[in-house]
Order: C-alpha cells, then sequence, then structure tokens
C-alpha cells in the first residue's frame, strides 16, 4: 500500500492495489495519476450519485474462493438512470470489477484473447437477444449501451480526465455466467468474464449500514440536503431518486436529482387520479424482510382488440433489495428480476430452476402513469415488450426493450396473503379466487355426481369406502393448491 497526500489540499490518499493508476481525493475531488514513484494532479471529477447500493469502498468479499477489497468506484450514467462499476483488488494480487445494477451483481474479470477465439460482433449490430458463442457457452446480448463515466471514488486501473470519457459496452448472459464487451476504446472489444454474484458472499459489516443507505440514497454527498417539488413545491416524503428521477405524487412533474439542484424535466398531461390498492410509502414484511413501497406503474396492453390494465407496485428492502407486486385482473404476482437466467430449450419451452416452462402470451407493456421512485428513468408512453412462459399459477416473463433484455420469475399470490404482509384487514378478509382452482373444483362437483349416480347400488347396499377414496382423490389436490396459496 502506497500513502500520499494530495497536492491539491494535503489530504491523506491511499492506494491499495499495485494495478492503480489512478486516485480520487476524498475531500477535493482531485483525480491524482500516480506516474512511478511520483503523484500529479490532473483535474477534478464529479462526485458519484448515493443510491441503495450497500456496497461501500473498504467493502470485501470472496469470489470463487479468493478475498477481495474494493478499493475503487466508477458510475456510468445512460439517458434512463446509472449504475456503478466497484474496482476490486483480490488477495492473490490480481484485479477484477464488481458490477452493481439496480440490486443485481456480477464480478467480471479480464479474460485474454485467445487463439481459437469466434471473430465478435461490430458494436452496432448487436440487439437485445443476439447471441454469442465463447468457451462452449451460448450467450444472450442483455445489455447494450453508450453511456458516460464521469463519477468516481477510489483507485482505478486507469487514468480518467475531469470530462470522463464515454464507454461503449454490451453485456451478456448464459445462466449465472457474465460477459462483457468493452468496445469503448478499439473496434475489437476486450472481453471480460465472470459470474453472477450475490451479497450473501460480502463481509456484511464490511457493509453500509441500512440506516445509512436509505438516509443518503438520491443524494452526492454534502449537497442535496431535502427534495421538494421545484415544479408544485409540494413534499416528497419517501425515499426519493432510487436512480436520478422521482415522479411528484402530487403534479406528476418527472424530478431529475442528478445535478445539485432537483431540476424539472417535463411536466406530464394532467391525469386523472387512478385508485390503487397500495400506497406509496406502505409498510410490508415478506419472507421475513421489511419492505417499503417506493414506487407504481399503471400499464397497460395497448392492442385495440384486447386492451388490460394492471399496476406494477416496486418495493425496496436494505436486506433482500427490489421486489414487484403486480395487480391485475386475474390477481396478485410477486415478481423478482432472475439473477440466474433460464436455459432455452426450444422457442417455445425455457427451463428454470430444474422446471419447464412452455409460452403463453406475446404482448405489450405500455406506461400510461408513473408515481414516486424507480431504479431506472421512467417515462409515460415507454413500452416494453413482453413474453411469458407459464408453469401452473408461476409464470417466466422475458422483457424486451430497444437498448436491453431481462428475465423475471413470478409467483402466484392470494389477496389475503398480500393484505397480511401489508397489515391490511380489508384484503386479509378477502376471500381467496384462482381460476385453475374453480375449474378444478367444477371438474370435482362433476365427477362427485356421476360417482354417486353410477354406483348408487353400491350406496343402497352400504358400501361407501369406494366412494370416499374416489372423494380424497378428487378433492385432496384443490384443498393443499389452496393451502399452499394461503402460505
Amino acid at each position: 500500500m502506497q500513502r500520499i497526500l494530495c497536492p491539491q489540499c494535503g489530504a491523506p490518499v491511499e492506494f491499495k492495489s499495485a494495478a492503480s493508476v489512478m486516485a480520487i481525493c476524498g475531500s477535493c475531488r482531485s483525480t491524482l495519476l500516480k506516474d512511478a514513484e511520483s503523484v500529479k494532479r490532473i483535474g477534478e471529477m464529479a462526485e458519484v450519485l448515493e443510491d441503495y447500493s450497500p456496497i461501500q469502498i473498504t467493502s470485501t468479499g470472496k469470489y470463487e474462493g479468493k478475498r477481495f477489497d474494493v478499493v475503487g468506484r466508477l458510475q456510468l450514467r445512460y439517458d434512463a438512470g446509472f449504475w456503478n462499476e466497484w474496482y476490486v483488488w483480490f488477495e492473490d494480487g490480481t484485479d477484477g470489477w464488481l458490477s452493481d445494477a439496480s440490486g443485481q451483481y456480477a464480478v467480471t474479470r479480464t479474460r485474454a484473447p485467445k487463439d481459437k477465439d469466434p471473430a465478435l460482433p461490430a458494436f452496432d449490430d448487436l440487439t437485445p437477444g443476439s447471441q454469442l458463442s465463447l468457451d462452449g457457452k451460448v450467450y444472450s446480448a442483455a445489455d447494450i449501451r453508450r453511456c458516460r463515466a464521469v463519477s468516481g471514488q477510489g483507485e482505478l486501473p486507469f487514468a480518467v480526465g475531469a470530462d470522463g470519457w464515454e464507454a461503449v459496452v454490451a453485456d451478456f448472459r448464459a445462466l449465472d455466467e457474465f460477459l462483457t464487451l468493452d468496445y469503448s476504446d478499439t473496434p475489437v472489444p476486450k472481453i471480460y468474464q465472470g459470474k453472477a454474484y450475490s451479497l450473501d458472499d460480502m463481509q456484511r459489516a464490511s457493509l453500509r449500514a441500512e440506516h445509512l443507505v436509505e438516509e443518503s440514497a438520491g443524494n452526492y454527498v454534502g449537497k442535496i440536503k431535502a427534495l421538494d417539488c421545484p415544479s408544485c413545491g409540494a413534499p416528497i416524503s419517501f425515499a426519493a431518486a432510487v436512480a436520478t428521477q422521482v415522479i411528484c405524487p402530487s403534479c406528476r412533474a418527472q424530478i431529475d436529482c442528478s445535478g445539485d439542484t432537483a431540476e424539472v424535466l417535463a411536466k406530464q398531461k394532467k391525469v386523472a387520479s387512478i385508485k390503487t390498492t397500495l400506497t406509496l410509502g406502505a409498510k410490508a414484511t415478506i419472507d421475513d424482510a421489511a419492505y417499503t413501497l417506493i414506487g407504481l406503474m399503471q400499464c397497460e396492453d395497448p392492442d385495440p382488440e384486447e386492451t388490460s390494465r394492471w399496476i406494477e407496485y416496486l418495493l425496496y428492502s436494505p436486506k433482500k433489495g427490489f421486489l414487484w407486486l403486480v395487480e391485475s385482473d386475474e390477481g396478485w404476482d410477486k415478481v423478482r428480476v432472475c439473477d440466474r437466467w433460464p436455459a432455452r430449450i426450444s422457442d417455445t419451452r425455457y427451463s428454470f430452476n430444474g422446471k419447464r416452462y412452455d409460452k403463453q402470451y406475446d404482448y405489450d407493456s405500455k406506461v400510461k402513469l408513473a408515481l414516486g421512485a424507480f431504479n431506472w428513468r421512467v417515462k409515460v408512453g415507454d413500452v416494453t415488450r413482453i413474453t411469458d412462459y407459464a408453469l401452473g399459477n408461476n409464470k417466466l416473463t422475458r422483457e424486451t426493450a430497444d437498448a436491453e433484455l431481462g428475465w423475471s420469475a413470478s409467483e402466484r399470490v392470494g389477496p389475503a396473503q398480500v393484505g397480511r404482509w401489508f397489515n391490511l384487514p380489508e384484503l386479509s378478509a378477502v376471500k381467496e379466487k384462482s381460476s385453475g382452482t374453480n375449474s378444478l373444483a367444477g371438474v370435482a362437483i362433476f365427477a362427485s355426481v356421476a360417482m354417486v349416480f353410477f354406483n348408487a347400488d353400491e350406496l343402497e347396499n352400504g358400501q361407501w369406502l369406494g366412494l370416499i377414496v374416489g372423494g380424497l382423490f378428487l378433492w385432496l389436490p384443490i384443498w393443499l393448491q389452496n393451502k399452499l396459496r394461503d402460505k
């Protein structure tokens, strides 16, 4: 470890990684370039926007059995949000990156080119879902971005000027495998390879405390202290600016929080208030974790022949990250973004956690109204292409936009369960309904009547055992299904 004094302000600055060539002074934001044994100031780097990430410089973890330390951070921004790339230094003297985007994590390390590597695609030829075969694995393009790296902290393995640089990157996924092609410097991309990562492998004591995460989320350190809507002046009392935007619940104005002051981006058309079952700021306990409802969207399928609408609620837990609840005419679904992607069997079938899901529907999801805070910049009119794959009451959903592709997994929950999570007695008292259960019950009733009719002679002679056994076979699955849904 090398310790120097900042030539601008005199504060101590440490280089913990031997591979680091640049560090950012925590006191004055000066960008310090290490050249042999000397250090010189080359400018000043913008401050990072604090978000809901529990990771911080000094955090430690393990990856593939090796301990690493987080020593630096880059923040990359694009038109709809940002994500963090944490520079990590391993105990064996190697380095890597811990990607941190909206509660999903991956560790990647530089992969050297090989003679047998296929020709890599040009960046402009990539679209979400593009296939790439490498090292015997078939990857799918998940995220294709031209973004700007302008903010940083700590140590970095390369020099970054005050104006940052344009990062041109494409992320690919294959199950839990993660691959990044970086086209920022040359047409032939650098390759970074790794895997999806769980915070369970981080040393918990080294992460940011939950109250500090919630207090600082959405703020530049030491600058934005409060957020009143600059359009109507209404206070925003919920946890605002998961990314760079919050939508005022009073006047529907979109507010950009990425600058020194909140700025109104666009005043949405006046829309009628919608009545939602759950409200912003509502608290819930789900799977032993405390959640807060921070954002909600009204979406619709714009198909003129069969228009449908639903509400998507975004919840956040310092312990578990982000979770969605979707309320539609069909009921409630609990939805979580997939860290491990499904495996393709065919165009109409995917495998996930050892189970096969069959294609159900293709449709579009269009945002009609958005309120609260989100981990990306939401706009009314945004359209996402959706494909659902079903297994009973569970679903896999593939969501495709212009620059990204993602998967989520959902399970059906009853309104009474939602009521218990949010302590809403009016929901807790609702009788559970399920089209699947109702159809099974109809079949069971028909079969029961048929059994009585065709076994009338045996019943008259007191032979009830066969009828009782048959009834158990008919009604026991329905009873079990109801019990499982109530959990």
